[in-house]
């Protein structure tokens, strides 16, 4: 267990604790991502009744980062979900995203326990990712 890790982790925690609605949508995530400049950026997911069309929050969080910095690259992210905040992993897509903004970037995962969690770096996650070749 990491102070950055703790750090992230308490500010998802935080937005999806304020935002959180019973009558919202079925389910809430939060995400905060810190780049290698050390800005920390917080984003819930853009939920709707039909999950297909819905965004995850990583990658809005992802998103503000690089909106507000040029050249942006993820340091760590980690994601939360519903009213009890508990860690989750990312989804294939949301992989993809962290993987081309943070190449090197460190993932915040649920441990085996339950109050727990693991760093893992994003190429672990996603080995062997696609990538374009010149």
């Amino acid at each position: 267990m990491t102070k950055q890790a703790d750090e992230l982790i308490q500010k998802a925690r935080a937005l999806i604790q304020k935002r959180y609605q019973k009558e919202g949508h079925h389910s809430v995530v939060a995400a905060a991502v810190r780049t290698t400049s050390g800005n920390i950026y917080t984003a819930l997911n853009a939920g709707t009744y039909q999950p297909s069309v819905a965004t995850c929050a990583e990658i809005i969080a992802i998103g503000m980062a690089n909106t507000a910095e040029q050249g942006m690259q993820i340091d760590m992210i980690v994601a939360v979900r519903d009213r009890e905040a508990y860690i989750i992993s990312p989804c294939g897509k949301c992989r993809e995203y962290i993987a081309d903004y943070g190449p090197n970037a460190k993932v915040i995962l649920p441990a085996d326990n339950i109050a727990g969690y693991k760093v893992m770096n994003i190429q672990k996650l996603l080995p062997d990712k696609y990538v374009k070749k010149a």
